[in-house]
């Protein structure tokens, strides 16, 4: 077992800037998909992933653990249609679903159901009604998991137009304006080109209610849906909220609270060339190798352990105060936190709780018996 593998979660796209700090630490990322593979150009499939031209072609890996097949052609029309809405469509359909996936239960309300017996009309569906519920309920989370990825890249393109934009300019601007309609004609209209930028700035700082909570419930039926092809121990996101969610409910299964058992610091963000990067990424994972493999095999001995001491005064992993210094002075000397700023990568222990187990997988399952503890990283 690599404990050094993750599962990331809930999204189910990495971007190329979120990959490069997570490459320092981790030996492979892997994702899941709402839709598989098909027979779609290099460029197509690699969008999931973004480029990584730093990386073994193995670092970021896409798993779709209960495939569409022959209903894959409809699902991927239905989403070419909704990238091609230019109203509030999107957004109106995903909240739609993920009130019917939050509440499949309430029979009452059958406007929630409508959305996806329609869409799946036409459908081959030969399995008794408890089956084909349950079809509808995974047709569900694979939509609203991948209006979601729709909507981040949305988001994601508008940071990028947003970033051009100094407010100082801004602030100048409209002294101009100002003074343009004090001394011009009362009936002059001077337009602010900025207007529209700024409302869907303040738009996209404006979080979605219970957004992050439906995701990951989303996320987590896929994830139950069907075996990923590895056990993986160590969870991974860089959304407190969807963190906090499980070790919520952790505490409440268990009675007890999370332990961390390490943290440190990653770049926050890398603004260079690529290559450059990719080639400190190498340099990096070369000069701490030894170290990550000694890390590898004491999480690996935790995980596995009887019953580790949850002791949050005592370390759990041996030497980690040399361990975490060590990474910091590597880090500080191919990344300078001047340069690179810094974000915390924050390991926590779920004792007597694999993370699958946490999300509603039955014990004795998957993951093997092996994995008797769970470990979840936070990023940021």
């Amino acid at each position: 077992m690599n404990t050094l593998d993750t599962l990331y979660f809930p999204d189910t796209v990495l971007s190329t800037q979120q990959q490069f700090p997570l490459a320092l630490f981790f030996s492979a990322i892997h994702l899941l998909q709402p839709v598989e593979p098909g027979g779609e150009s290099a460029t197509d499939q690699s969008s999931a992933t973004g480029s990584y031209p730093f990386m073994e072609t193995d670092f970021c890996q896409v798993h779709t653990p209960s495939r569409l097949g022959a209903d894959r052609d409809r699902f991927l029309h239905l989403l070419n249609d909704i990238r091609s809405r230019k109203d509030n469509y999107v957004e109106q359909l995903s909240y739609l679903s993920l009130a019917s996936l939050s509440d499949p239960a309430n029979r009452g309300d059958q406007s929630k159901q409508t959305i996806i017996s329609s869409l799946m009309q036409g459908m081959d569906q030969k399995n008794g009604p408890q089956d084909e519920e349950a079809r509808q309920a995974l047709w569900q989370a694979r939509l609203v998991l991948s209006i979601a990825e729709i909507l981040d890249r949305e988001e994601e393109e508008l940071a990028l137009q947003l970033a051009t934009i100094d407010d100082k300019e801004i602030a100048l601007f409209r002294h101009l304006q100002g003074e343009i309609r004090e001394s011009g004609d009362e009936d002059t209209v001077v337009e602010d080109p900025f207007q529209e930028l700024l409302e869907l700035r303040q738009k996209m700082n404006q979080p979605r209610p219970g957004m992050i909570k439906n995701r990951l419930r989303a996320w987590s039926k896929l994830y139950l849906s069907g075996p990923l092809p590895k056990d993986i121990a160590l969870w991974t996101t860089c959304r407190q909220e969807a963190a906090d969610i499980l070790l919520e409910q952790y505490e409440k299964e268990c009675g007890q609270a999370p332990v961390v058992v390490l943290q440190i610091g990653l770049p926050e963000g890398f603004e260079g060339d690529e290559t450059e990067e990719a080639g400190k990424i190498r340099q990096f994972k070369e000069a701490m190798q030894t170290q990550m493999e000694e890390l590898a095999a004491a999480l690996a001995r935790l995980v596995e352990s009887e019953s580790p001491e949850m002791d949050a005064t005592a370390p759990l992993l041996p030497r980690t105060e040399q361990w975490q210094e060590n990474w910091n002075a590597t880090l500080e000397s191919l990344f300078p936190t001047d340069q690179y700023g810094r974000i915390p990568l924050t390991i926590h222990l779920l004792a007597g709780m694999p993370c699958s187990v946490l999300i509603g997988q039955a014990h004795g399952t998957t993951p093997a018996p092996a994995i008797r503890h769970g470990l979840l990283a936070v990023c940021g």
